[in-house]
């Protein structure tokens, strides 16, 4: 199964790639400074380029956080590629970051686990740890999107059934 992750932002992380194998990843600046519409046109136009060039069976998207504080422009992009997806006849899946944080760090991070520092600190600090997990996994992201997207991809592989060895550590003398 062809899983297609995108961690969606002005700077959407991207990672693609069969169930059971290491996922390639990128980033895609969908327009930063530019207007809320050209940023859209772009969201619609990648969305239909990457199902168009790599043919995924699903599209694994980070679902968007409700509340007071939720960032309508976010839920535009996504929008727009939910919209796009169906055009094409791709079933989208939107996970939790909670749920794929825990998935894939063991433990659902939040700036609570890192006090005293500021939000963005807190922030760049978990990116950091995702960052180091696909090091470990022998991923190389090129950047903190990418990571984002491969922890996206690396879960929902998992709501789909597919188990992948673990890589390093206690278990290698086992094999």
């Amino acid at each position: 199964m062809k899983i297609l992750a995108m961690d969606i932002a002005t700077n959407t992380g991207i990672a693609i790639g069969e169930s059971g194998c290491n996922p390639d990843a990128w980033s895609v600046d969908l327009g930063k400074g530019r207007s809320e519409d050209a940023r859209f046109s772009k969201a619609l136009v990648t969305t239909h380029q990457l199902i168009e060039e790599h043919q995924p069976d699903f599209i694994a998207i980070e679902a968007v956080v409700g509340g007071p504080k939720t960032s309508h422009f976010l839920v535009g992009l996504v929008s727009c590629v939910r919209g796009c997806a169906f055009n094409r006849g791709v079933d989208v899946q939107p996970y939790s970051i909670g749920a794929i944080r825990k998935h894939f760090l063991g433990k659902h991070l939040t700036a609570k686990h890192f006090p005293g520092m500021t939000p963005a600190a807190s922030k760049a600090a978990i990116k950091g740890q995702v960052m180091l997990r696909c090091n470990v996994l022998g991923w190389k992201p090129q950047d903190d999107d990418a990571a984002d997207a491969m922890a996206l991809w690396d879960y929902a592989q998992a709501m789909q059934g597919v188990q992948v060895a673990p890589q390093g550590g206690l278990f290698n003398a086992a094999r």
